[in-house]
């Protein structure tokens, strides 16, 4: 008999942002100079990570999107690899994706198609391998050590150094750390859990601010607040 798979999807709420992605690749494939709006993608993570964490990741980014609204039907919600959160795999992964793309820019340096068009090559490749896993291991695989989601957790606060309204996730006294359904639904996997009754709540810094624990505990007891 079968068992059980332990991880699950929420339905995501919202827009659908990944039409922007599809569109983004389908236009980029005639007219590579829209490539450039890839800026956008590789930038605000980052900046929006300063004051917010991870909350472009889980809210606006159109891949994650994607993965959230389409790809969460289909996963196997296997537990993604252990290996690929550690901090060496996730720094190599910067360090390599970074550099196959300073080489291909200094390529193509002049030429704003061809650079518009290692910007496009660069979303198609990591999306088509963001798919893979996801079929694999679990949807937000990739999200794990994607290499602007990784600088965007560097660039979280951290315990001691936060803002007066950085929200996060506080789990209660209630909870009873038995059901661990928060860490169930989690997209990333994480176990909020384990922050029971802690006074800074839960600062992972791969949270993606999405609320889907809020949303998963039968009892309620996480709340996302500042």
């Amino acid at each position: 008999m079968a068992t059980k798979r332990f991880f699950r999807s929420l339905p995501k709420k919202g827009f659908s942002l990944y039409w922007i992605l599809l569109a983004y690749l389908v236009a980029g494939y005639f007219y590579p100079v829209v490539g450039f709006l890839a800026l956008i993608c590789m930038i605000a993570p980052v900046a929006f990570a300063v004051r917010k964490g991870r909350w472009w990741c889980g809210n606006a980014c159109p891949r994650g999107n994607f993965y959230d609204k389409v790809l969460a039907k289909y996963s196997p919600h296997r537990e993604i690899p252990a290996i690929v959160r550690t901090t060496g795999f996730r720094a190599f992964m910067v360090a390599f994706i970074f550099t196959m793309f300073g080489i291909q820019m200094y390529l193509a340096w002049g030429d704003w198609n061809a650079m518009g068009r290692v910007f496009w090559t660069i979303i198609l490749i990591t999306t088509v391998v963001g798919v893979t896993l996801a079929f694999i291991f679990a949807p937000r695989s990739w999200c794990s050590f994607c290499p602007m989601g990784t600088l965007s957790a560097w660039a979280s606060p951290r315990s001691g150094r936060l803002l007066e309204n950085y929200r996060r996730v506080f789990v209660g006294d209630r909870c009873t750390t038995r059901c661990k359904l928060c860490h169930a639904v989690c997209p990333m996997q994480l176990k909020p859990f384990e922050s029971k009754n802690a006074e800074e709540g839960f600062l992972h810094p791969d949270c993606l601010k999405c609320g889907h624990c809020t949303l998963g505990c039968p009892l309620k007891v996480p709340v996302l607040r500042s």
